[in-house]
């Protein structure tokens, strides 16, 4: 079964789901000797298989899929919070001919779908973002000789993983751009700087460790190395190279000149770090812990504002520290990291 301790380089490719983790980009990292994560988060079953032949044409090293994990039912005052939102989301409505208020909300539940086809067809790697899989899916994927593991952001949720089964820990600094993966939808975001958090989790929890969370540099991942992590994360500094599928408005507000970035529930109803764009701005106030619904209620006008190419409006995940994203080959980007390898 695979092991963090076998990578030939200690690097995983954050999984950045919406659009910038593209085939060739996880194939990039795991052919730099990394392990390349497709981001299945909203995939249904067949996105999923598209996206893991995609990527098998591209590499013959080892490659993971994460998984977001469903969610509890939302609290009736909690969807009723959604109305609210809808009135203060009109005005950037009005601006593309939306009407946010016949803006049908629909989750779809692709989860057990997903788990079935890794289990006909499986990977080295399985990760999940937002929880603990419901009981009995690690005992599934084991089955098949897949390596699981589960994203944290506290000591609790360390513990937590390790009880159900896991078999390392993604551990996720708060200064990690997109969404935090607390396991509640109500919990706020983590504050506690990523190398004390390695170091609470490794003292409460024996699994191996991955961690990232804002690593800008060749400096900040031999300093998480220097920790005894098995593997360092990035996934902003992957943002603009060649081959991320970041929009076209995500990529210029990475280069707006705008370096401020903030965990907002505005745009999903879950924290998640972004550039504070207009959207932001106006709206981080007012916006309610409802997911997935708010992400289904603000997907079409996120839609129409990338189509419109005004990068003030869309969703533009980053972490602390993505002014030093470079838009290259992710190779030389990965290269720049590990200097002596």
């Amino acid at each position: 079964m695979f092991e963090l301790k076998d990578l030939k380089l200690p690097l995983i490719g954050a999984p950045m789901a919406g659009g910038p983790t593209t085939p060739e980009l996880v194939a990039a990292v795991s052919n730099a000797g990394g392990l390349g994560m497709l981001a299945a988060g909203y995939f249904d079953e067949k996105q999923l298989a598209d996206a893991v032949a995609q990527t098998r044409a591209l590499t013959d090293a080892a490659f993971g899929v994460n998984l977001f994990v469903p969610q509890e039912p939302m609290p009736d005052t909690a969807v009723q919070n959604l109305d609210a939102y809808r009135t203060d989301l009109q005005r950037f409505g009005d601006q593309y001919g939306l009407d946010m208020q016949s803006v049908e909300i629909n989750v779809p539940d692709h989860f057990e779908s997903l788990i079935s086809w890794l289990e006909s067809n499986p990977l080295p790697v399985v990760t999940f973002t937002f929880g603990l899989p419901p009981v009995g899916v690690i005992e599934r994927l084991h089955a098949v000789g897949t390596s699981v593991g589960v994203t944290v952001t506290n000591v609790a949720d360390a513990l937590s993983a390790h009880e159900f089964g896991a078999d390392f820990l993604c551990v996720q600094g708060p200064d990690a751009g997109g969404h935090q993966s607390t396991f509640g939808v109500f919990e706020d975001a983590n504050t506690i700087a990523l190398p004390q958090l390695v170091r609470d989790i490794q003292n409460a929890v024996g699994l191996p460790l991955s961690a990232g969370g804002g690593v800008e540099s060749a400096q900040d991942v031999d300093a998480l190395l220097g920790l005894g992590v098995h593997a360092v994360q990035i996934g902003s500094l992957l943002l603009l190279t060649d081959e991320a599928g970041t929009s076209q408005p995500h990529r210029n507000a990475l280069r707006s000149g705008i370096r401020e970035t903030r965990i907002t529930r505005a745009f999903t109803g879950r924290p998640a770090r972004a550039v504070v764009n207009e959207f932001v701005a106006e709206l981080d106030a007012k916006a309610p812990a409802v997911y997935p619904h708010m992400h289904y209620l603000t997907a079409p006008l996120r839609a129409k504002a990338k189509d419109a190419g005004t990068w003030q409006h869309v969703n533009a995940w980053a972490g602390a520290g993505f002014e030093n994203a470079q838009s290259k080959p992710a190779a030389e980007v990965i290269a720049e990291l590990f200097p002596s390898h």
